[in-house]
């Protein structure tokens, strides 16, 4: 039986922000949707975080609108380098709601940026089977989490998979595109 040798040839493994975060709709009050919106726009302006902890301090959200506000939060602190702030943020969301696929997927990406793939796999995991709104990102995560741990094949396999699950995203084939596959 032939083997596979499945090599990637990026030096510096560092993750696009645009391509991983995963923002989480919230129908609470203006300053909640002004934090999704921010979360979106990958803002990490203080007012941003401004709004965001004046929503969690001020608005009445019903508890999954405050734990997606939480993730929201986070995700601007992450966007703005804040590390530390936003996995306090994605903690706190997971306390609200242990389920929710977002929080989970956000620390993992977080883990990704410092470089920390071992450790992001149980998180993107996680995220994964508690049901990610859009797999392709959660796979191609763990792909990149993979990757960072030395497990060549296996991310070769998850960013196959991202790939074919939305094929009109480029980012898993550009990624791809730095594998050598041998037989």
């Amino acid at each position: 039986m032939k083997s596979l040798i499945f090599t990637a040839g990026l030096a510096t493994l560092m993750v696009p922000m645009g391509a991983a975060t995963a923002s989480v709709y919230t129908v609470g009050g203006p300053l909640a949707q002004s934090c999704y919106k921010a979360a979106e726009a990958r803002d990490a302006r203080s007012f941003s975080v401004e709004g965001c902890t004046r929503a969690l301090n001020e608005e009445g959200l019903a508890p999954s609108d405050r734990a997606a506000t939480y993730v929201n939060r986070g995700i601007v602190q992450m966007v703005g380098g804040h590390g530390r702030a936003a996995d306090a943020d994605f903690d706190a969301a997971l306390a609200i709601d242990s389920s929710l696929s977002d929080a989970y997927l956000n620390k993992g990406f977080l883990r990704l940026r410092e470089g920390r793939g071992q450790e992001a796999l149980p998180l993107l995991q996680k995220g994964i089977d508690a049901g990610a709104r859009r797999q392709a990102l959660a796979y191609f995560a763990r792909g990149v989490a993979y990757e960072q741990a030395g497990d060549y094949r296996s991310a070769y396999n998850d960013l196959v998979r991202a790939r074919q699950m939305e094929p009109r995203w480029a980012l898993p084939g550009e990624w791809l595109a730095h594998y050598q596959v041998s037989r």
